[in-house]
């Protein structure tokens, strides 16, 4: 959308994980810090776009996280090993059409369906949305470490590429 802004890649070793929850408020405040302990709990890379609802001022941030109002998708996709979000279907699509395994904290709205296709094609993980830091960073550590999450959305990546070729719905 036209309200993000330039993005640098976070530094350092690790894969990176990007943290994107709603533009809409959801009451995330709370699920964003717990994010951001689970994520300074791993060998990764944060990024946390806090997005135009949510104040980022009095966070503690770890040192592997970087906190940012907002961040093009396009260009953190393909750099992306796993996503956090809320399970809203336009970070979940994205993330799959760039291959990306999802940890899925559904709110409310579609949010929990999306989730439970996520899970059904073995392309991430759901946990609630009021999940500890420690269910959070274990969760996230099975999507970096197991192979068969990130094959998975490799597989809805593929799909997706070859519907962009032809679009079979126009055809029937």
């Amino acid at each position: 959308p036209g309200w993000t802004e330039a993005w640098q890649e976070p530094e350092g070793p690790g894969p990176l994980v990007l943290a994107s929850l709603s533009t809409t408020t959801q009451g995330q405040d709370p699920m964003i810090r717990r994010i951001l302990r689970a994520l300074g709990e791993l060998p990764v890379r944060g990024l946390v776009t806090a997005g135009p609802s949510f104040s980022a001022t009095d966070l503690n941030v770890p040192a592997n996280v970087t906190v940012v109002p907002s961040a093009p998708h396009s260009a953190v996709m393909p750099r992306a090993d796993a996503v956090i979000s809320h399970a809203g279907h336009g970070t979940v699509i994205k993330s799959l059409a760039f291959g990306v395994p999802l940890l899925c904290l559904p709110v409310g709205r579609d949010q929990p369906d999306t989730a439970a296709r996520v899970v059904a094609c073995g392309a991430g993980l759901r946990l609630r949305p009021g999940a500890r830091s420690a269910a959070i960073a274990s969760a996230l550590d099975r999507i970096l470490s197991e192979p068969d999450f990130p094959k998975a959305a490799g597989r809805i990546a593929e799909a997706i590429a070859a519907d962009r070729q032809r679009d079979l719905a126009v055809e029937e």
